[in-house]
């Protein structure tokens, strides 16, 4: 049994873009879904098997997701990387499980060198122009994460443990660390939208052996640091849930 399922794109409840066998990307279209039944049926089966669910809600979010996910009592996801791209950097609310990044976010050390833009570019998925806006922009969002943090991006072994203890404080029911950042990898594992003759997605194994990561006393007192600050966050209680 398990007490938590994430729900991928959970955005698809509501429509998928379909794109006939044969044709281009932009000759698809987008096919709308009986959403309220589909959400019915993932609250019930939840609800029977006691496991809380959590919707993937990230990336272009219709409002309808925004209004379905509180009233069936479903989490949503917060990524400090993507909201530290906004002028006003917020912390996690109670409804949302709370990450640094995902699979398919650069890891902490390749988001704050903008070492997935370069990627991008060489994967024609970015336009080499547009490269120096884009790591403008993301230098602009680690200083600020880092200064809302009271540390700097010159700090990474620093701002990875005030990211884990901000996220840790926070009322969100579920803090989840990515564990290639507990070590500061620098290559991210996925990079969406490339195949794999472009890049070698999810092919390369972990630089380290779970069990030297488990021995290492810099990712313990990270962790540690994580479990003191989960301690200190305010009980799920204060903030009730909405009704199904």
């Amino acid at each position: 049994l398990s007490g938590v399922l994430r729900v991928d794109h959970v955005m698809a409840l509501t429509r998928l873009y379909w794109i006939p066998h044969g044709m281009a990307l932009d000759e698809g279209t987008y096919v709308d879904y009986p959403t309220e039944e589909l959400f019915a049926v993932l609250s019930l089966e939840s609800h029977r098997a006691r496991c809380e669910v959590v919707g993937e809600n990230l990336g272009t979010v219709p409002r309808e997701i925004d209004e379905a996910l509180p009233r069936h009592r479903i989490w949503g996801m917060f990524l400090a990387e993507f909201e530290a791209m906004g002028e006003t950097v917020r912390a996690p609310s109670a409804d949302q499980v709370a990450l640094i990044g995902t699979h398919d976010t650069p890891t902490l050390a390749g988001w704050v060198a903008g070492v997935d833009i370069g990627e991008r570019v060489r994967c024609h998925l970015l336009d080499a122009e547009a490269a120096p806006t884009e790591l403008e922009a993301r230098i602009e969002g680690a200083e600020r994460l880092a200064a809302l943090l009271g540390t700097s991006v010159d700090d990474l072994p620093g701002l990875l443990a005030e990211v884990l203890e901000w996220l840790g404080r926070s009322p969100s029911p579920l803090v989840i660390p990515w564990i290639e950042d507990l070590w500061l990898e620098g290559e991210q594992v996925n990079l969406p939208g490339t195949r794999s003759s472009e890049r070698p997605n999810w092919q390369r194994p972990m630089a380290r052996l779970l069990d030297d990561v488990l021995a290492d006393p810099e990712v313990e007192a990270r962790i540690r640091r994580l479990r003191r600050a989960r301690a200190e966050a305010p009980p799920p209680s204060t903030t009730p849930k909405p009704e199904l």
